[in-house]
């Protein structure tokens, strides 16, 4: 007799299989959506959402940076960022890590319009560069953990013939029941072991693979601007993976500075012309 009763089936029972069908969209452009709904999209109080919400980390506790406004004489607003650690908890647990909304939009468009310009001066050159930058690694580590996950699948197989064998040498009677136990528990306890570390393995080496992708994946993404003048969410969330704001520091001339790490997706953080060049 059927049942039309719905059963829940706990999330972590379901099984996933991917790539079986032929994607609607990107998965560049799946990640860059859902980047955007996960983010912590708060309205200022003039009602603006902030374009760099979900992108700013401290670089001390971890935390998001978090935004707020004041009202100038004149009625426009004065927009900043601090660490939600320091804002929540106090001088105790973190600083401040304070920066102005326009400051960090200057050096980030700054910072995208520099990597752009590189980009269309010699397109061959920038892709070689960050080809060889990022890919070398994780061909490497890619091609060890191949031949291990490799070793373990013939190693798989290998047992499986050996407890058939035992097995049949049991009935046989060439080894005794007591015997058969104590070496079949054995090859199958190995044979587990070996079959939990595949999935592992496999899941490693796709990781690698996407990484050594990661020049192409980001030159498909810069090469759709020809300019940009002026950001916004989506310019933002497409190309930068996070930025982390340093603390303000003070030099021996007495002058205050204060690093910002910019991190672009899927290559992190890019230098100028020559230091990229000397890290290829």
């Amino acid at each position: 007799m059927k049942s039309k009763e719905k059963v829940r089936n706990p999330k972590e029972d379901w099984i996933v299989v991917e790539n079986c069908h032929e994607p609607i969209i990107t998965q560049e452009l799946w990640d860059t959506v859902h980047k955007i709904l996960n983010a912590k999209h708060r309205p200022a109080k003039a009602g603006e959402v902030q374009m760099f919400a979900g992108l700013l980390y401290c670089s001390d506790c971890g935390h998001c940076l978090t935004y707020s406004q004041k009202q100038r004489k004149d009625g426009s607003y004065h927009g900043a960022y601090s660490c939600w650690m320091y804002k929540t908890h106090g001088k105790e647990y973190c600083a401040s890590h304070y920066i102005t909304f326009d400051t960090i939009y200057e050096l980030v468009l700054i910072d995208i319009q520099r990597n752009l310009f590189q980009y269309r001066k010699n397109t061959d050159k920038f892709k070689s560069i960050l080809s060889r930058k990022y890919q070398s690694d994780s061909q490497k580590q890619a091609e060890q953990i191949t031949l291990e996950y490799e070793q373990k699948q013939k190693r798989c197989e290998e047992l499986d013939k050996i407890i058939s064998r035992l097995y049949e040498d049991n009935v046989l009677g060439r080894i005794g029941d007591e015997r058969y136990e104590s070496m079949s528990q054995s090859y199958e306890l190995e044979q587990v072991e070996i079959k939990k570390a595949l999935p592992i393995l496999k899941s490693k080496i796709d990781e690698l693979k996407r990484q050594s992708d990661c020049a192409d994946n980001f030159i498909n993404v810069i090469k759709k601007y020809t300019i940009i003048d002026k950001l916004d969410s989506a310019i933002l969330n497409e190309l930068i993976d996070k930025i982390v704001v340093h603390h303000k520091e003070q030099a021996e001339d007495g002058r205050t500075f204060q690093q910002i790490e910019i991190y672009y997706r899927f290559v992190g953080k890019l230098g100028t012309e020559n230091e990229l060049s000397k890290a290829a």
